[in-house]
């Protein structure tokens, strides 16, 4: 029976020390295999949603900015807000308007050939306009106040001269005014803005009611360029625009033109 228990061994102190080495490097290899797994992971994550993030508020402003009245946009509040008014119909009008040139008495209703609104609720009408200056504030010579339409008549709420006609006797039915701003990290929308106003207003406010949207967080840096259009050239709109969060960022630019028809 002595011989039989001294063929009996256990570990040694050193074998067990060196197995808890080897398990010890082995679990650290492994958990930061891991981690480092989990971090790249979060970070595709986060940076697909940024992605996605900024496809739709670029195509929520291209959509939108398309259907702008060309010589309507514009930078705002020490270019934090792009305004804009959209258009929501229009046609042509079948004889001259009294403007500036011609000397005309001012008149309160023009005929128009039949036409249709599309779009909204027109508020103005707008005829010649070739700056932004021309539309927004009060008594803007290419912007006017509509008080009604017909198929074939728009009549005005005041009797109006107009700086110049259009060279295709063209005119536009507007909504009122909407914009794109950034505010802080936010990117907002609103809408149904004073056209005799100079500047977006309440931004300092959360955007809270019917005129005001969020449309993304995380906006890290935004800058429009505007190439202005003429009577035979189309407005272009720049935007480049970057979101971050995490650490990770996302930068895109686009190109929006806006067709003009004067």
């Amino acid at each position: 029976m002595n011989s039989c228990r001294a063929n009996v061994r256990g570990f040694t102190l050193v074998e067990m020390i060196t197995v808890i080495i080897v398990l010890s490097v082995v679990a650290t290899i492994g958990s930061n295999f891991i981690i480092s797994s989990l971090n790249s992971y979060n970070q595709i994550q986060t940076r697909s949603k940024l992605i996605n993030t900024s496809r739709q508020a670029l195509e929520r402003i291209t959509r939108q900015i398309r259907g702008a009245l060309p010589h309507s946009v514009r930078e705002t509040n020490a270019e934090q807000c792009l305004e804009f008014l959209p258009v929501s119909g229009g046609g042509n009008y079948l004889s001259s308007l009294p403007d500036l040139a011609n000397g005309a008495d001012g008149t309160i209703s023009f005929a128009v050939a039949n036409h249709g609104e599309d779009f909204g609720n027109a508020a103005h009408v707008a005829i010649g306009a070739l700056a932004a200056t021309e539309l927004y504030g009060a008594g803007a010579g290419s912007l006017a106040a509509l008080a009604g339409r017909s198929a074939n008549l728009v009549t005005l709420t005041a009797v109006k001269i107009w700086l110049r006609n259009s060279i295709n006797a063209r005119f536009y039915l507007l909504n009122n005014p909407q914009a794109f701003c950034v505010v802080g990290r936010e990117l907002r929308f609103y809408q149904n803005l004073d056209v005799t106003a100079g500047s977006v207003p309440g931004l300092v406010n959360d955007c809270a009611g019917a005129n005001c949207q969020v449309m993304a967080i995380n906006v890290s840096a935004i800058d429009v360029t505007l190439a202005g259009g003429t009577e035979d050239r189309n407005t272009k709109v720049t935007i480049d625009i970057s979101f971050e969060e995490g650490g990770e960022t996302a930068a895109f630019q686009q190109e929006v033109l806006i067709r003009n028809v004067p």
